[in-house]
């Protein structure tokens, strides 16, 4: 057993290992009996100075002033979100992929479970689940009274790993009714989910802000986001496959990214070997001045980070125009009855 688990470990690409190492320190520096550096500031976990959620929910009633309230009370987690969205903007999502100890943690205890017990999420719609549950995360929840903790997986982690350790904290967490619920989805949507991100994809509010900060950044040239060179794909789906967040698609056999669904994990990139996709700055526009005679000079990558606009059936466009306008016509007279 021992044996085939090394020989698993020497299979996996350089950067993963990398990134594998960042994640298991994360997890010792916010977890656990050491999480030294919630301790730094009085906290046992990655509650209350450290939220990095509450300050931005709504509540019935809510004014300027309540919303100043819950910046000030978690200041350093609202310090830590901005951090963390304005780094996705200029080099893709490293906080979610490479940092986050609650979505690492659950990443690499999936990694370590054999695929046939697997559940597999990334075929789901992911951009509707994920905006509909931000929403009622950010709103309805709230406005019904349900507490965010409820459904905090920055609170159930910290909890799961102090009741592994003895923590009678966790212990008593775990076995509470929010606390089986809760430790329900961890297994679900982290340890038994392909890759371990469901929970990251689906259900995470910080990830979705990251997700369309992640969308926002890769529209400029300057910013290092995960891009395809269309002329070098071969339409193989490795890098679909490999994905773990569900991300890549192949259209006309050329691999495409989702930006609202891509953790800059780099898995894609280990696993072509075309070089057709990189975590890279997009095409510089750079033409040669002169190409002197007998010698090939070959054109620069064009890096592309979203697939190319579909062409614009202009039948459907007048169908739809005149069917809104139909609509509104409708509506408008039936309110001008009463």
């Amino acid at each position: 057993m021992n044996i085939r688990a090394i020989e698993r470990w020497k299979k996996v690409p350089g950067m993963q290992k990398y990134r594998y190492g960042i994640i298991a320190l994360s997890c010792l520096a916010f977890l656990g009996p050491l999480a030294f550096l919630p301790q730094l500031v009085g906290s046992k976990d990655l509650c209350g100075e450290l939220c990095m959620r509450r300050f931005y929910l709504y509540f019935p009633g809510m004014t300027w002033e309540d919303l100043w309230m819950h910046v000030s009370v978690a200041w350093i987690g609202v310090i830590a979100f901005f951090t963390i969205i304005t780094v996705t903007f200029f080099f893709g999502r490293i906080w979610c992929s490479f940092i986050c100890p609650v979505g690492g943690m659950a990443e690499l205890g999936s990694r370590a479970i054999g695929d046939r017990w697997k559940i597999e999420f990334r075929a789901l719609p992911q951009v509707p689940i994920r905006y509909g549950y931000l929403a009622a995360y950010m709103v309805l929840l709230p406005m019904l009274g349900v507490s965010a903790c409820t459904l905090c997986n920055f609170v159930t982690v910290p909890r799961f790993v102090d009741a592994l350790f003895g923590g009678a904290t966790g212990i008593a967490f775990l076995f509470s009714v929010v606390g089986l619920t809760n430790l329900s989805l961890l297994l679900l949507m982290g340890f038994f989910s392909s890759k371990g991100r469901a929970y990251c994809q689906l259900m995470c509010p910080i990830g979705a802000l990251d997700a369309l900060v992640n969308r926002l950044g890769a529209k400029f040239r300057f910013t290092y986001h995960i891009r395809v060179e269309r002329s070098r794909c071969t339409g193989c789906n490795e890098c679909a496959k490999a994905c773990m967040c569900g991300a890549i698609k192949m259209v006309d056999r050329i691999a495409t990214v989702d930006q609202t669904s891509c953790m800059s994990c780099h898995d894609c990139v280990d696993v072509c070997e075309w070089h057709a996709i990189e975590w890279t700055p997009g095409p510089r526009k750079k033409q040669p001045k002169r190409i002197k005679r007998g010698i090939e000079i070959y054109p620069e990558p064009q890096w592309e980070a979203f697939a190319p606009a579909p062409a614009i059936n202009r039948s459907r466009v007048i169908n739809g125009l005149i069917i809104s306008f139909m609509i509104l016509f409708i509506a408008a007279t039936t309110w001008l009855k009463f």
